[in-house]
């Protein structure tokens, strides 16, 4: 598919064959293919491509999202023992990761260390040696269907038409990649042992690090006056943080995406978007309190840009749409999704 625009059913399923067959015949002793795939397609859900379909990705970036990515999974598993990604011997990006992780205990404080800048320049290194040229191989074959094997001003540039459609079937490319990940680390030898004793290997690896959401906590109560950001009841004790655009379908910790809410609040929207009252309002905080959540996030060194947020939510509730999805109002009442979303966001 090199250089062909992705668009229509016949396209997008010929994309979706080359993506599968990366996953199931590419030879790779690292697991570095599966966090590069899931970086590029979150990268496309917050970026705007250019007029011509493609899409520049700086290696820095790339390198930084392959950090997050992994961060969760330098963490012990079981006994102070962290997960082999290798065939061989561990993985060297984990090895790099886990020794900035020994010092820094959270993604928002590794962020704000003095090795933070080192750690990305390795592993942008590290990209360029092994997996940028080697993930469109498989076997005898090169796919060449995501971008061009090469930098261009220290970035790869994604083929036209590739970013709409990492955009578009995000939820199918990410459940893939995370399958293959998951099957991949069960089979390694070195890791039979650990796996007996602990159960849900899914979370561990993908699941949400919630370790650093209290340095926000404080700042995004005054924010909303201490209300509950769904009811806009008083607070009290019983508070969750809440990812706005619900982490299953984006699992991204944006700090413009967190709001407060009663736990019973959060635990009744469960995966769902929130209904247009509740996005209008989030329009309106994201944009009248902009000081305010760059000072809490930014003191907190969570990840943190208005636009990206606002790429991600339009993308969300485009999904949603295409797809005729309920929303969430309150308890378990429940909305057919219309346009008015539209309007909200086009201010």
């Amino acid at each position: 598919m090199s250089g062909a625009p992705v668009s229509g059913d016949a396209a997008h399923l010929d994309f979706l064959n080359k993506l599968q067959r990366i996953l199931n015949e590419g030879l790779f002793a690292a697991s570095y293919k599966y966090a590069l795939i899931l970086a590029l397609a979150e990268l496309c859900v917050e970026k705007t491509s250019a007029a011509d379909g493609s899409l520049a990705l700086p290696l820095p970036e790339l390198s930084e999202r392959f950090i997050t990515l992994y961060w969760r999974q330098t963490a012990p598993f079981v006994s102070g023992t962290v997960l082999f990604q290798n065939a061989g011997r561990q993985a060297s990006a984990i090895t790099k990761i886990a020794e900035l992780r020994s010092r820094a205990p959270t993604l928002a404080a590794a962020r704000r260390h003095a090795d933070w800048r080192p750690l990305v320049r390795d592993i942008a290194r590290l990209l360029v040696t092994m997996p940028l040229w080697k993930l469109q191989r498989v076997g005898a074959d090169r796919l060449d269907f995501l971008y061009e094997e090469r930098l261009s001003d220290g970035a790869i540039v994604l083929r036209p038409g590739v970013a709409v459609f990492f955009q578009q079937q995000f939820a199918i490319v990410q459940a893939l990649v995370q399958m293959a990940w998951l099957s991949f680390v069960q089979k390694l030898p070195l890791n039979r042992q650990l796996l007996g004793s602990k159960g849900d290997l899914a979370e561990f690896l993908f699941g949400a690090e919630r370790a650093g959401l209290r340095a926000i906590v404080e700042g995004l109560r005054a924010v909303q006056v201490d209300l509950c950001f769904y009811c806009a009841r008083p607070m009290g004790a019983g508070l969750a943080v809440d990812h706005f655009i619900p982490w299953s379908r984006y699992p991204r910790d944006l700090g413009h995406n967190f709001v407060l809410a009663h736990v019973t609040c959060n635990q009744s929207k469960r995966d769902m978007l929130a209904a247009p009252v509740h996005l209008e309002r989030w329009v309106t905080r994201t944009l009248g309190e902009q000081k305010a959540l760059h000072d809490i996030f930014d003191s907190a060194r969570f990840m943190h840009d208005a636009d990206v947020s606002m790429s991600v939510v339009e993308w969300s509730y485009q999904n949603a749409e295409r797809a005729g999805a309920a929303l969430w109002v309150r308890g378990k009442e429940t909305c057919h999704i219309t346009s008015d979303w539209r309007r909200i966001l086009a201010g």
